[in-house]
């Protein structure tokens, strides 16, 4: 009788994205507004590795074939392929009309991106954020629509774009609106230059997931021994809804 194989695989990370304009009592529906797929670069990484992901509702789950390090004991897992390199999972973020409506954010994608990671260190009560402490407002600095930053523990929008060379104080209401008390949302400090991200492809933003290189060992995928932890890490994307 031919003996019997099971593929046993197991969350490498969840990220979670928190928008109160896709979510109701009943569901969380932010995968109307926008879509996430991992690049080419990744994709290739996946099959070398035996990982896959999924999207679906306000949630991304990677997941990794792995295998018991000491059985029968079920903890802890190790890939069942090793990764004894540098490795970056790069997942691109594209917006609808609906969600770019709905949410501060600016319009990104031809000059400037959102760029997301595991290798900042922005946590608030137990929560590890991919998106950066929020931006301090700079007279000295140029602002696209949408963009937020804080100033004096509150958060602002930009309403249309401020050049810094015309001296536009956060007190005009024509450019500026206070929105509320400083949250971890995401905002101008996520922006980076298109040229440098490198996307392969226009898109609002991108997530890159590393398994080195993060400054706050929460943000880790693997333990000492390259243990698949148990349960696997959850991060965070926060965006600031307009409703």
């Amino acid at each position: 009788m031919p003996e019997s194989i099971t593929s046993i695989f197991k969350k490498l990370f969840t990220v979670r994205f928190v928008h109160n304009g896709y979510e109701t009592p009943w569901e969380n529906f932010l995968s109307k507004g926008i879509s996430i797929t991992a690049d080419t670069a990744t994709l290739d990484l996946f099959t070398s590795y035996n990982i896959d992901y999924r999207f679906y509702n306000n949630t991304l789950i990677c997941f990794i074939r792995c295998v018991l390090l000491n059985p029968p004991a079920l903890q802890p897992k190790i890939p069942f392929l090793t990764i004894d390199k540098p490795v970056q999972l790069r997942f691109l973020l594209h917006s609808s009309n609906d969600f770019l409506n709905k949410t501060y954010v600016t319009a990104a994608g031809s000059k400037k991106m959102y760029r997301f990671s595991n290798q900042v260190n922005n946590t608030s009560a137990g929560t590890l954020f991919l998106n950066n402490g929020v931006a301090a407002f700079s007279a000295g600095s140029d602002y696209d629509a949408g963009t937020i930053v804080q100033d004096g523990g509150n958060l602002y929008t930009c309403l249309k774009p401020v050049l810094a060379a015309d001296g536009i104080a956060l007190s005009d209401t024509s450019y500026w609106k206070l929105l509320q008390a400083v949250e971890q949302v995401v905002s101008n400090a996520d922006l980076q230059d298109t040229l440098a991200v490198k996307a392969e492809e226009t898109c609002m933003g991108v997530i890159d997931i590393y398994n080195t290189g993060t400054t706050n060992n929460s943000y880790k995928l693997f333990d000492t021994g390259g243990e698949l932890f148990n349960p696997a890490p959850v991060f965070t994307i926060q965006f600031k809804s307009r409703t």
